[in-house]
């Protein structure tokens, strides 16, 4: 089975293809297209329930594809501070963390094996401010916390506090409608 590729070590043999073609497929045929992984760095969300999940796309799969391949992008996976250590002047970055929590009841923290807490965040405000610095374009998006509001009170007058639908939610209760932040380094209302 291809959820147990992590589990068995033949993940470690396939190609960047036959890996990327594993992703697509557990995103398509998974709860929610959720992508997350437990203490031993293994995916572990629930099957989906889907009569007939579209998997594969092929216009879109080949439209990306060239996208990609021509335009100079480079998809790394790597710590934020060393996949943006190369931007320049000039350089819009963006940033979309695993946000953080609303409150104090709620202790989930990423999606990853090491999870992304209060220290994530300040380490990653600190990135945002060195970009900033070396003139930059720089974006965020976060949960609209009071811990988000308070790292960045700096850009409070280029921040915009957007509604957004969750559907992913341990309880139902926490589905719907939340608000989120989307902090600038720049005056969005220029454009």
């Amino acid at each position: 089975m291809l959820r147990e590729w992590d589990r068995n070590g033949i993940l470690e043999e396939k190609s960047n293809v036959e890996r990327a073609s594993r992703f697509i497929y557990l995103n398509k045929t998974c709860f929610n297209g959720l992508f997350r992984v437990n203490s031993q760095n293994q995916f572990n969300v629930p099957y989906g329930n889907y009569k007939n999940p579209n998997i594969v796309n092929k216009e879109v799969l080949i439209a990306d594809s060239k996208f990609l391949n021509k335009s100079g992008i480079k998809i790394m996976n790597e710590d934020f501070e060393k996949a943006a250590k190369t931007a320049r002047k000039g350089d819009f970055v963006y940033f979309d963390p695993p946000y953080a929590s609303l409150d104090d009841t709620q202790n989930f923290v990423g999606y990853t094996l090491n999870g992304f807490d209060y220290k994530e965040q300040e380490r990653l405000r600190d990135l945002f401010v060195t970009l900033d610095k070396k003139g930059c374009f720089v974006m965020l998006s976060n949960s609209s916390s009071k811990l988000i509001h308070d790292l960045y009170s700096d850009y409070k007058d280029t921040t915009i506090i957007i509604g957004a639908t969750r559907n992913i939610n341990s309880k139902a209760s926490g589905r719907g409608k939340v608000d989120e932040v989307l902090i600038m380094n720049y005056n969005y209302k220029q454009s």
